[in-house]
């Protein structure tokens, strides 16, 4: 071996493994006798598994996943409405439509781009080129999965979930009863082949069927109408819990006034059946209307009272504290708050409406993490003294308090494992009071992440057909936030990548700290003198940074008009992944 492949081999291996972690095994006990709210554990009754006949010809399958699955049966086909979160889930489902109905499916709906919706779209359709019916909006959506904000929302989503719970810590998932996704799942994504705008009409198999644009949870967000059976399918702008109009494990603004006119054109269809893509059927056209009155209600209230306090001089923390629901709607039976609150939804709407800044002259310019922590430590007497303070904090039940020390205290101390047992035990606490399932899961997968020195982090990895249908610009936009500025900080290359399969050419250029990456023609690229010119494989480029081919052959296989497979290894260094830390902890090398 020479002695320029040896540091060949050193520098890939800098790059795969840096985002590597340890995990615990699959179905490791999280913690032993955990208790949970018994308005938590009454809710998993909702998802009793099953396929339910809504009325003669729509099936709905519930408990199989976070997510339903609903089949329309026509006269030599049916349609399938939202396909799981993985082809393991949607294998299930559809051996149990299988029992009633034999006929092919002739077309798949999405009713938006959310993971549990469209990830078990290729076990559906076996094979056959179906028609793929989802809003115009919905591939991009889909796309910006593989965004530069992946790394966190997979952690959050891990924790908001609890992928890492075992079944007594893991309840129910508020509208389903858990997320069937693990290092074991595939993901079978089929690009929509048919798109509108504001309403599309179509009919297949005989049924005649019509999608109308409801933005919601989500922008793309569909409902679909069986006018002449009064059937609507209404996604997820409804389900039996207190709507998620802010998600803890992180989503651009969800606008609650495009939320709650969407439930309004629902309701202007009058529905004899009320089909949603979480929990069960609604039937009868009285029930169905106060139904969706008052959950419309619910979502214009924390609107317009968020607004008007806003107006009043109100911070974030005090909308969270003063603003409640009206009693007829918080006793309501399906505004518990099972997936999201009032609290979190009223911070969405402030930073949602005017960003960061609480108007509060003090937060111009805060104390650091640190200095704040010292602050605390000196009011108490010292930093043994705020430690009793948490001690005593956790004995007398006052676990946020103890929480909320903890994180002032590992700023000090960060490797104290008594304030590790701490922080751990309040967690735990503060989960089994838990009746939100979302809160419950993130204290205890944190209070697991600490315990067992790991990261929670999504550990599927898709197929390369999957991969290859995302754009290469996704993929370059992830080499950019990555770039490590200390590495860079005195770099002033270009490179150029050239990819004659999909007649596509970039250029990075890394300029002390800043990656700025350009598409260009692939004639520009020809005569462009930059320091390295790649010609590649834009499907085995792909692979390799999914971590699915690897990346010595990958990079040794490409072409090299300047430079060489050594010297492009080197550049890729500089935008290793650096590994995540827990978001309490202080951040490591600093002062």
């Amino acid at each position: 071996m020479t002695k320029h492949y040896s540091m060949f081999l050193v520098i890939l291996a800098c790059i795969v493994l840096s985002a590597c972690a340890h995990r615990p095994s699959e179905g490791e006990k999280s913690f032993e006798g955990i208790a949970t709210a018994p308005t938590l554990a009454a809710h998993t009754g909702i998802f009793e598994k099953g396929i339910e006949k809504v009325t003669d010809n729509v099936y709905v399958a519930i408990g199989f996943g976070l997510a339903n699955s609903i089949m329309i049966e026509g006269d030599d086909g049916v349609i399938i409405v939202d396909t799981m979160e993985s082809c393991e889930a949607a294998s299930e489902v559809l051996a149990e439509f299988r029992k009633i109905c034999a006929k092919p499916v002739k077309a798949i709906i999405y009713t938006h781009n959310h993971a549990d919706h469209i990830f078990g779209a290729e076990v559906f359709a076996g094979g056959n080129d179906i028609e793929i019916y989802a809003h115009e909006t919905t591939a991009y959506y889909v796309g910006r999965l593989l965004s530069k904000m992946r790394t966190v929302i997979d952690m959050r989503s891990m924790r908001m979930f609890g992928n890492y719970l075992d079944e007594k810590a893991l309840v129910n998932s508020g509208i389903g009863p858990f997320l069937y996704f693990n290092s074991k799942s595939t993901l079978g994504y089929l690009p929509p082949t048919i798109t509108f705008s504001d309403t599309l009409a179509a009919e297949v198999a005989g049924i005649e069927f019509q999608l109308v644009h409801a933005p919601g949870e989500t922008d793309d967000q569909l409902f679909v109408w069986l006018p002449s059976q009064r059937v609507l399918l209404c996604a997820d702008n409804f389900y039996w819990a207190f709507p998620n109009l802010y998600t803890i494990r992180g989503t651009p603004y969800r606008s609650l006034q495009q939320w709650y006119r969407s439930i309004d054109m629902i309701r202007d269809r009058n529905a004899r059946y009320l089909v949603p893509s979480h929990t069960r059927p609604i039937v009868g056209e009285e029930k169905i209307e106060m139904v969706l009155r008052d959950y419309r209600d619910a979502i214009q209230f924390v609107h317009d009272q968020a607004i008007r306090s806003i107006n009043m001089g109100m911070t974030p923390d005090e909308l969270a504290e003063y603003i409640k629901l009206p009693p007829h709607l918080a006793n309501a039976p399906y505004l518990q708050p099972f997936y999201g609150k009032v609290s979190w939804s009223v911070r969405s709407v402030f930073s949602g409406n005017l960003g960061w800044f609480n108007g509060d002259s003090a937060m111009l310019a805060p104390l650091t993490r640190k200095e704040q922590a010292q602050l605390m430590a000196r009011l108490a007497g010292g930093e043994e003294a705020l430690l009793g303070h948490a001690r005593k904090a956790l004995e007398t039940g006052e676990n946020q308090v103890a929480l909320q020390l903890t994180t002032s205290l590992a700023q000090l101390n960060p490797d104290s494992p008594e304030i590790k047992d701490i922080r751990v035990k309040a967690l735990v606490a503060l989960g089994e009071k838990e009746e939100n399932p979302n809160a419950r899961h993130y204290y205890l997968t944190e209070a697991l992440e600490i315990r067992d020195h790991f990261i929670a982090m999504a550990d599927a990895r898709p197929e390369p057909a999957q991969v290859h249908k995302f754009p290469l610009e996704g993929y370059f936009d992830l080499l950019a936030v990555n770039l490590d500025p200390a590495a860079s900080a005195d770099a002033d290359k270009r490179v150029g990548m050239k990819f004659p399969d999909a007649q596509q050419a970039y250029i990075i250029h890394v300029r002390r700290g800043v990656a700025e990456i350009r598409p260009c023609s692939t004639s520009v690229f020809d005569a462009e003198e930059l320091d390295i010119k790649v010609i590649a494989d834009s499907r085995k480029w792909k692979e390799m940074l999914a971590k699915i081919r690897n990346p010595v052959m990958t990079l040794a296989g490409f072409e090299y008009e300047a430079g060489n497979a050594i010297s492009f290894a080197a550049f890729l260094t500089m935008f290793e992944p650096q590994a995540p830390k827990l978001p309490y902890e202080s951040i490591k090398g600093k002062d």
